[in-house]
């Protein structure tokens, strides 16, 4: 039990610390005359659609009046 608890405050310490230190991931406003790299500019996003695909059953009246039960497959592209 003494393990479980001195591990919990090792981690809100960790937690709170963490919280305290700003983040220097992206400036807020960037330079005006800095330059992007190539590669940033040249990213794009490739879409590729896909077929999503049903199978419907369909149910019609045949010769005299029978049940003709089929399975269509229906195909939408996403």
């Amino acid at each position: 039990m003494k393990k479980l608890s001195y591990a919990l405050a090792a981690g809100t310490l960790f937690a709170l610390s963490s919280l305290a230190v700003p983040a220097h991931a992206l400036p807020a406003h960037p330079i005006p005359n800095a330059s992007v790299p190539g590669d940033v500019v040249n990213a794009r996003y490739h879409y590729v659609p896909r077929r999503v695909c049903t199978v419907r059953t369909v149910v019609t009246r045949g010769y005299h009046g029978r049940r003709v039960v089929k399975r269509v497959r229906v195909c939408r592209t996403r």
